[in-house]
């Protein structure tokens, strides 16, 4: 017998790269909601100016 059953490998990864694709997804997604802050202040000073 292993030390690690192969479940608790599996598992192990899974949660690993759960863990790196949020950190991913949140630094790239971070920089998309920046942009869209940046859109709607453009967009409220517009309405503003009229």
């Amino acid at each position: 017998m292993t030390k690690y059953p192969v479940w608790t490998i599996v598992c192990f990864l899974t949660i690993l790269w759960y863990i790196i694709v949020t950190l991913i997804v949140s630094f790239k997604g971070g920089a998309d909601i920046k942009n869209l802050l940046k859109d709607l202040q453009k967009d409220w000073r517009e309405e503003e100016g009229r």
